[in-house]
């Protein structure tokens, strides 16, 4: 099901920030409250942390280096640089979306309304 609903977003010229908040907003928050089902293989936000501790990205990471070492040398080394370049364009964009998810600790007094006072038109 999230492969259709990725092409068409993909189709549209959805950025990046778009498809993130699209999945967590309108797939991932509807199927935890129990809303939908959605097929993710958990249901529960404990259940959805312990899934994610299962992602054990560090642990993938260290085994594509053993496996660049056992590569020729230079077929390695133009394989990390990919690697870590496509990694670090990915990671980027996520931590843009990050930035701007994050609540502001203060608000600029600029910016908060006091009150509306209508103009005097005469």
């Amino acid at each position: 099901m999230f492969r259709k609903i990725d092409l068409f977003l993909a189709l549209l010229g959805a950025s990046f920030e778009t498809r993130i908040n699209f999945e967590i907003h309108d797939q991932m928050f509807p199927h935890l409250l129990g809303e939908k089902d959605l097929g993710y293989p958990f249901n529960s936000d404990e259940q959805m942390d312990a899934r994610t501790e299962q992602l054990d990205v560090q642990s993938l990471l260290d085994t594509i280096e053993v496996q660049i070492r056992n590569m020729p040398k230079s077929y390695g080394k133009c394989f990390r640089q990919i690697l870590h370049r496509d990694l670090h364009e990915r990671l980027r964009m996520y931590e843009q979306v990050a930035r701007r998810a994050v609540q502001p600790k203060e608000c600029d007094p600029r910016f908060v309304a006091t009150r509306w006072e209508p103009q005097n038109t005469q």
